[in-house]
């Protein structure tokens, strides 16, 4: 394989017979650096190219329904190819090595970003760019419309109570510093199961579904019961 993504490699990992039926497919781990024929899975929407040796993204730029992306661990340096993702929605950077946040930039014409990660306490994975004290108000200010950012909610719904728990965090990291030991981690936003195919989809179609049966078969017994009385109707002596 050589480090390069083949058909045969995303037939096998996906279970399609064809590349552009792919919609989810997962390549972490695989001693990958070169992007290969990724570009032809025209249908992909989400993609987890993690802990491999990517450096270039430019043959992203084909996957236009692409809504989640995970590059966490690579060694990545510019992100040009991912502004013509217009359907991207969650993006994972963390653990490359983006120096600051003007490498940013050409993602600031994705109207659908919601979901951005640069660092990973959790799983220690950061970039260079993490390293100023200003990053998260930066990175902010370029995105107003972002909801997530390092897996904390930075606007919507519950923002304020992210902020909160960040603040009172922050204090007891200052106290521990007092005596040497600062030692925190913050709570992953995306589950660990997140790039891995979901069948909620399935399921709420199986939910739909059953309950139209339901609703139907509960009809047709209205019925049934209705046409039962006016043929006892019509029967009896009047």
């Amino acid at each position: 394989m050589n480090g390069v993504v083949t058909k045969n490699l995303l037939k096998s990992k996906s279970g399609e017979f064809d590349l552009e039926s792919i919609h989810t497919v997962c390549l972490k781990e695989h001693d990958l650096s070169d992007l290969g024929c990724i570009g032809e899975c025209s249908s992909l929407e989400r993609l987890d190219l993690s802990y491999n040796s990517f450096t270039k993204l430019l043959r992203l730029a084909g996957l236009e329904k692409l809504q989640y992306l995970n590059l966490a661990a690579n060694r990545i340096t510019s992100l040009e190819g991912l502004q013509a993702l217009d359907n991207l929605e969650t993006l994972n950077i963390s653990g490359n090595l983006i120096g600051g946040v003007e490498v940013l930039r050409c993602l600031t014409g994705l109207s659908k970003l919601r979901s951005l990660r640069l660092r990973d306490n959790t799983l220690g994975l950061s970039n260079p760019v993490c390293m100023n004290n200003t990053y998260v108000a930066d990175v902010c200010a370029m995105f107003p419309d972002l909801l997530t950012l390092d897996g904390e909610r930075v606007s919507g719904r519950g923002s304020e109570v992210f902020k909160m728990f960040k603040h009172i965090e922050d204090g007891l990291a200052a106290r521990s510093d007092d005596v040497g030991s600062r030692n925190y981690s913050v709570e992953s936003w995306v589950p660990d199961n997140f790039w891995e195919p979901s069948r909620k989809f399935e399921e709420s179609i199986m939910g739909d579904a059953q309950q139209q049966l339901e609703d139907l078969l509960s009809s047709c017994t209205r019925l049934s019961n209705t046409a039962d009385k006016k043929l006892n109707q019509l029967k009896s002596p009047s």
